[in-house]
């Protein structure tokens, strides 16, 4: 069964360009509720480029659905939503300066930080996820480390060619969903998804979580937020 689920971080990066004040996300969050989004996801950065502790500590407060919260592996920060107590915590690499976009995670590089911090997620009962890049070694190494989930970048999908490369890269990402659901992990999928490609990804067996994002914003523009969200929602 897919969930459609929204990133809210471009609402809260426009705020931070512009006034600090508005569009407040918390607002955002409960329209899109309205328009049936079953999943939030939000990037609390190391350098606050997008959401900050009082957004997640709201959405926590007044959420009707689900929170899923990335992040990177920053002592303070797994401190601060050990106390929010998110519904998962995603890990992520180390914020770009140039880009608020959360990037995939080496999980060589990590290995030791991560199971630590895992341990204290699961027994403050929080799930524990990681975007990776979609390549069978993540997904075993994720299973090693006894993660709950794993999220499936598709960036890749934005850099295809053609239509070949394109479903090329879908077969890759459905053959990865397999292992990991064979391993017992949940999958969730985020990238370059919207009005027009996310049929293909909802086609994807296995996959919980379509994350989507700026195109959303992009829509709402133009029609709204809440209406934006219930369009793409009829497409899955």
């Amino acid at each position: 069964m897919h969930r459609f689920a929204l990133d809210i971080d471009p609402v809260a990066y426009i705020r931070n360009m512009m006034d600090g004040k508005n569009p407040d996300p918390v607002h955002a969050l409960v329209l899109a509720e309205l328009g049936g989004t079953e999943s939030i996801v939000c990037y609390l950065r190391d350098d606050l480029k997008t959401v900050n502790e009082r957004d997640v500590t709201l959405f926590r407060q007044i959420i009707k659905s689900y929170l899923n919260v990335r992040s990177n592996l920053t002592e303070d920060t797994i401190r601060t939503l050990l106390r929010i107590k998110p519904d998962m915590v995603t890990f992520v690499a180390p914020g770009d300066v140039t880009t608020v976009e959360a990037l995939p995670l080496d999980l060589d590089m990590y290995s030791n930080q991560i199971q630590n911090f895992i341990a204290e997620l699961r027994s403050n009962n929080i799930l524990s996820s990681v975007l990776v890049e979609p390549e069978i070694s993540n997904i075993k190494q994720a299973g090693k480390l006894e993660f709950d989930y794993i999220e499936i970048s598709a960036r890749s999908l934005a850099s295809a060619e053609d239509m070949g490369s394109e479903l090329e890269i879908l077969e890759r990402i459905t053959g990865l969903t397999l292992a990991a659901n064979k391993i017992g992990m949940g999958v969730n999928i985020s990238g370059p998804i919207g009005y027009d490609n996310i049929r293909d990804i909802a086609n994807i067996e296995y996959i919980e979580d379509i994350i989507v994002g700026t195109p959303i914003i992009h829509k709402a523009l133009a029609i709204g937020f809440e209406q934006a969200v219930r369009d793409i929602i009829s497409l899955i």
